[in-house]
């Protein structure tokens, strides 16, 4: 057992059956986002006991019908339950973390963070381009279902992070007292420009919203450095590396390296733990190993992995 508490600023649930089939369905049967077929569809399936090439064949062969039904079949054999998930959570010393429904549904969210609520904290899953109904959604989140913190993914929603559509989701967050997660990084759908998460767009809403507090998430490969000093430019930023694994930090030439630097500097307070495990198909145990597997003094570690999540979210 570790010595110390983890907050994780993406802890996945554990997929059941209908959400493994609809993931790996947007992964491997959508040409828009084949990127992520390649990226991470691979692990996904083998999570629960399938390989990617022989799912190939039974779409090829039998047809789409057939390779719902197997995709379905595996997840129902191996579906691990919440309960089970929270013992898991107990067994590697984390605390808490932020989750979502893998709908993106806040209602069903809600129910998982009232079910366990010293465990989960709830993201809020709105739509910009719905306008006042999208605050007013916003507010119902918070107000009616308890939920913690808004998350705004570019790519989803076609809106750069300065949008001005963003703009009164930003406001009533200020509003509310909450925190907004924003995703920053390189995406792999065609449906949208690459770079429409570069963190420069997170600049110009930090600029104009200087009380929010903005989690940029997903580490913003292969846009490090200027995710680092958006950070170093703004108290407000924090960042983390959901998605991504520690371990590439010291691995040279991966375009992670300049965080072991900046971790023990400008960065020590600001750089936090996320693991979206379930994508990257690596236990949250796994993931926090390799942080403490890099070459980081003792307290930056603890800080990554604890302390400056907790003082990101205290009230």
């Amino acid at each position: 057992m570790r010595d110390y508490k983890i907050i994780d600023l993406c802890l996945d649930m554990p997929m059941q059956a209908h959400e493994c089939v609809q993931m790996l369905s947007h992964m491997c049967l959508d040409p828009n986002f084949r990127g992520y077929k390649t990226a991470y569809a691979p692990g996904i399936a083998e999570q629960i006991g399938l390989k990617i090439e022989d799912l190939d064949r039974i779409l090829e062969e039998e047809g789409e019908e057939a390779w719902t039904k197997t995709v379905k079949d595996a997840a129902d054999r191996n579906a691990m339950t919440p309960d089970r998930f929270v013992e898991y959570l107990d067994s590697i010393n984390v605390e808490w973390g932020i989750t979502c429904d893998s709908t993106h549904d806040n209602a069903k969210t809600a129910e998982i963070v009232h079910k366990y609520p010293d465990r989960f904290k709830g993201f809020i899953f709105v739509d910009p381009n719905k306008g006042m109904d999208a605050v007013r959604e916003l507010e119902k989140c918070v107000k009616d279902y308890g939920l913690h913190a808004l998350y705004l993914t570019a790519f989803r929603t076609h809106l750069a992070a300065n949008d001005k559509k963003n703009y009164p989701l930003y406001a009533k967050a200020c509003e509310l007292g909450i925190p907004v997660h924003i995703y920053s990084s390189l995406n792999l759908s065609k449906e949208v420009p690459y770079d429409i998460g570069h963190p420069r767009y997170i600049d110009e809403v930090a600029r104009d919203f200087p009380e929010l507090k903005i989690m940029a998430g997903v580490s913003s490969w292969p846009w490090v450095l200027d995710f680092i000093a958006l950070a170093y430019r703004h108290q407000n930023v924090y960042l983390n590396f959901e998605t991504h694994e520690p371990r590439k930090m010291n691995i040279r030439g991966s375009g992670y390296e300049p965080y072991l630097y900046y971790a023990e500097t400008q960065l020590k307070d600001r750089l936090c733990f996320a693991s979206n495990w379930t994508t990257q198909s690596i236990s949250v145990d796994d993931l926090a190993k390799q942080v403490e597997d890099l070459p980081l003094q003792k307290d930056t570690i603890k800080r990554i992995m604890y302390t400056n999540a907790a003082e990101f979210y205290k009230d």
